[in-house]
């Protein structure tokens, strides 16, 4: 089953139409979306291990720029996007796409970083980096951006984000320093159940928020997708520029640049809707779906750029 998750876009597809249309299978799920949204981050805490922060103290500048690229570019990018491409829609769809850039990067950059031949070990420390300190710092960059376009309670979202991030996360950590030898025998089912959640709490958002959304034109449905497209492309772009003129090597380059424009769509689905709706949340459903189609052939593109640029070196000492 190590195949499944990699078409977590499929199954988003898929369940769309399902929640549309026979919205009544999604509807007993609603005590359990921030539940189920936990357990997902629990599973990543799981696969967290102490010594994976080790990047943290011996390469803090490496771990600094991809905090500072994170933080930045995607929640300004989705301001920027949303302005552009949301002008006539409903205000909550600024917002949704404002919270899913605000949001830490998600689980899925980890496996992108390893296909595109990056840095892997730098890929999960900024991953648990980014989820420690997303409790205060989405919602403060969410009620910075938005809070003249929508009301944004940052106390809640501070702490739903308590709720189903940093505390789930750090029991993750726990339980695999406990029990580690348990935990490695259940690792390759970790990814598969996270898959079945996030496509579950997409099932329940657009089942929640069905009868708006097929009252929604066509158009604005293609805003959505080129939004998250545009929101994206440009966060792997200023990830990668911000990280060359800091003058980091290209391997790293690529892991920050991933690591920027990769998403928690999950998490930023579940909060959209806690705070103002299933509307709110189509732009992180979009961004799910987006980043899981476009992502792996940026990750050829970059694998390309890595072994040409190694391969050249390697002929350079050489000569």
């Amino acid at each position: 089953m190590s195949w499944f998750p990699n078409f977590l876009w499929l199954w988003t597809l898929l369940i769309v139409p399902v929640g549309l249309y026979q919205p009544e299978l999604f509807y007993p799920l609603k005590p359990y979306i921030k539940p189920l949204l936990g357990t997902v981050i629990l599973a990543m805490g799981m696969t967290l291990r102490l010594e994976d922060f080790r990047v943290v103290f011996r390469k803090p500048k490496l771990i600094i720029v991809g905090l500072f690229s994170q933080y930045t570019v995607m929640p300004i990018l989705g301001l920027v996007v949303g302005l552009i491409f949301f002008k006539s829609l409903p205000k909550d769809f600024i917002a949704g796409q404002v919270l899913t850039g605000s949001c830490p990067t998600g689980v899925v950059s980890n496996v992108y970083n390893f296909l595109a031949g990056a840095n892997v070990a730098l890929s999960i420390s900024l991953s648990a980096v980014n989820t420690l300190i997303s409790p205060v710092l989405t919602p403060i960059l969410t009620g910075a951006l938005v809070s003249k376009i929508v009301h944004v309670d940052v106390l809640k979202l501070f702490i739903d984000m308590i709720q189903v991030t940093l505390i789930p996360v750090l029991i993750g950590i726990g339980i695999n320093y406990c029990f580690s030898d348990k935990v490695e025998r259940i690792k390759p089912v970790l990814p598969v159940y996270s898959t079945v959640a996030v496509v579950l709490i997409v099932g329940f958002v657009v089942a929640a928020g069905h009868k708006k959304i097929l009252s929604l034109p066509v158009s604005s449905v293609f805003m959505l997708v080129l939004a998250s497209t545009f929101h994206l492309l440009f966060g792997y772009w200023f990830g990668y520029v911000i990280s060359r003129f800091s003058g980091i090597e290209k391997r790293e380059r690529i892991t920050i640049s991933i690591e920027t424009a990769m998403q928690n769509s999950g998490l930023a689905t579940v909060l959209a809707l806690s705070q103002w709706g299933a509307v709110a949340a189509l732009p992180a459903v979009t961004y799910s779906v987006v980043q899981n189609l476009i992502g792996p052939f940026v990750c050829l593109l970059f694998k390309r750029m890595i072994e040409w640029h190694y391969g050249k070196l390697n002929k350079e000492k050489n000569l």
